[in-house]
């Protein structure tokens, strides 16, 4: 049952993208996977996500210059972007917040807590169309 989010995961790590994938969409959620940053880039540029999972080392463009762009452009402001990075300093977490992420998650991640993420996320959005239509 699709839920009517669409979500891109820029993961350059096969077996994590898929994964991640598959399980978002047993939730509903209908995936588009890349594993390079700067095709990633274009896809954003050509159409709108409502949910980004984002690496941050990538081949091509990073992630932080990712979430930058994503931050930038005001057809992205209703979207999340979700990090999910083997980096695990505080001051990559702080950046990446500062740069517009919504959540940081690091690897090893608990898959649930990203899924997690992701229907909260979903649910936010969901929220505010109602507020939109009703009101």
């Amino acid at each position: 049952m699709f839920n009517g989010k669409r979500v891109i995961i820029v993961e350059d790590d096969r077996d994590i993208s898929g994964l991640i994938s598959y399980n978002l969409r047993k939730e509903g959620f209908l995936t588009e996977e890349f594993a390079d940053g700067g095709k990633a880039m274009n896809r954003i540029g050509e159409e709108i996500f409502d949910i980004v999972v984002l690496d941050i080392m990538l081949p091509g463009v990073d992630g932080f210059e990712i979430c930058r762009a994503i931050n930038d452009d005001p057809r992205y402001s209703r979207s999340f972007v979700i990090m999910v990075s083997a980096k695990c300093r505080e001051q990559d977490r702080l950046y990446a917040h500062l740069l517009g992420a919504d959540y940081y998650l690091t690897k090893p991640f608990d898959l649930a807590e990203l899924i997690s993420a992701a229907r909260e996320s979903s649910a936010l959005l969901d929220r505010e169309h109602l507020i939109k239509t009703s009101g």
